[in-house]
């Protein structure tokens, strides 16, 4: 029994240390933007969706999780745009279920950030980079529209990231990401340069 007890108290005060954590790092207006703020239900449903997860504990994971839950917050408001009322949002069901699945599985997979260092290593990337900034796309569709079509190429990869991590899936070796993010990325871009270059309903 003692020991039953010991548990228990040893949950309510990592749980507590869990709750006051990210009311310091996602509720001071100060600090962010875009504050959220959750109920003790919604946070009681966070912290029980990373337990499982955790291979030491909470607090030796403290900052990793809070990172996780901060960029997967910055990953919603992004998506929905700074007119997102995150109290409004929180409150669906089914988007606080995904916000949930996107943390768990953002904490468990690389940063978004990785994403840079391993596309120009990526040779279905550096192939499309030099055809985009080559002399023949460059002659005949102007440098900006090159300059252009990069940054939406590079914001694609960070969108098909995140829409991942939405559905579930852990994208923790490099491998992966560039199986399942850059490459798929690359192909739906190679077909864009294509339609431009032949002068196609884009061009």
């Amino acid at each position: 029994m003692a020991l039953r007890t010991l548990r228990t108290d040893n949950a309510i005060n990592s749980f507590t240390a869990f709750q006051n954590r990210f009311c310091k790092v996602m509720c001071d207006s100060s600090k962010r933007d875009i504050p959220l703020e959750l109920h003790d239900e919604q946070l009681e449903a966070l912290y029980n969706a990373f337990t499982p997860v955790i291979e030491t504990s909470i607090y030796a994971e403290m900052e990793r999780v809070m990172t996780a839950i901060r960029t997967s917050f910055d990953a919603v408001t992004d998506g929905k745009g700074e007119n997102i009322k995150p109290g409004a949002y929180m409150s669906n069901d089914k988007h606080f279920k995904r916000f949930i699945t996107h943390v768990v599985t953002n904490y468990q997979s690389l940063q978004a950030q990785r994403i840079n260092i391993i596309m120009v290593h990526n040779k279905a990337y550096q192939r499309l980079e030099d055809g985009l900034f080559g002399e023949t796309f460059v002659s005949e569709n102007g440098f900006q529209t090159a300059y252009e079509l990069h940054n939406q190429l590079i914001q694609a990869f960070h969108d098909g990231y995140h829409d991942l991590l939405f559905e579930g899936t852990i994208l923790d070796t490099g491998k992966k990401i560039e199986e399942k993010v850059i490459e798929p990325v690359v192909q739906r871009y190679d077909v864009k340069m294509q339609e431009l270059l032949e002068g196609g309903e884009d061009g």
